[in-house]
């Protein structure tokens, strides 16, 4: 049996058994292999699926653990970039980050999963601006290393290639441009600064085409400061070492 296939099924068990089935969550191919930690808990793992995306949230955090999609040529388009706002799925007991609350911050409103990435359509590319798919990112990390490397993916997928791809904030304390915070935002609602951000993208030749040995495989883990220059390769670890570092398992 293949690794990924001994792991889908338990984690999908694990799912359907959670106390957020509620959610009327149906399978998507945005975890074609299973999610990287089960979503069961109401504020620490909240499971959010969409049609764009499905990601765990983290109520004490303020930012997503994790999220997934898969990225196919179809899904890139022009759609414009639309304002961020509080994502209406979350439940009333988890309090909703207002996209204000990085004003200021020195930090820039980070997607995770990337806006160009589900640019296909407009409903597509405004779905990523809930701020439950946002992490406070030190500017340079986001328009630089971080962005190339979304670039990089989109450009993988023009001769038919499709990604599934999983990312996220780890630790806490980061650099911006107004210098080193802990968190930010007052009040009710602090969001953590996470001090990396990682990524893992498996490579497929194909929507149905299934993983082995020899598939390709890219995964980075970038400080979440102003250092992250242009060349995000530099930045590139095994997937082994994001499993360390985020306790997940891709």
């Amino acid at each position: 049996m293949l690794p990924w296939k001994r792991f889908l099924a338990p984690l999908l068990a694990l799912l359907l058994l959670s106390p957020l089935a509620c959610q009327d969550f149906k399978p998507t191919p945005n975890i074609r292999f299973g999610m990287p930690a089960p979503a069961a808990k109401e504020h620490e793992a909240y499971l959010i699926a969409r049609k764009q995306y499905v990601l765990s949230y983290n109520g004490k955090a303020h930012n997503p653990n994790w999220v997934c999609w898969r990225l196919e040529k179809a899904d890139i388009g022009k759609s414009v970039r639309g304002a961020f706002q509080a994502d209406p799925l979350l439940p009333a007991s988890i309090a909703k980050v207002a996209a204000g609350v990085y004003t200021g911050s020195g930090f820039d409103r980070g997607h995770m999963c990337a806006a160009q990435d589900r640019s296909g359509t407009q409903e597509n590319m405004d779905s990523t601006f809930y701020t439950t798919n946002i992490v406070p990112q030190a500017p340079h990390n986001n328009q630089r290393g971080w962005e190339k490397l979304e670039a990089y993916s989109r450009d993988l997928t023009k001769d038919g290639h499709v990604l599934w791809i999983c990312a996220g904030p780890a630790g806490q304390g980061g650099e911006g441009s107004e210098g080193r915070k802990e968190e930010i935002g007052t009040g009710r609602v602090k969001v953590v600064v996470p001090a990396k951000v990682w990524k893992t993208i498996l490579v497929l030749p194909g929507e149905d085409a299934k993983p082995t040995k020899q598939s390709r495989t890219i995964a980075v883990i970038m400080p979440n400061d102003q250092s992250v220059d242009q060349d995000w390769s530099k930045f590139r670890v095994s997937v082994s070492e994001v499993e360390k570092l985020s306790g997940l398992r891709f």
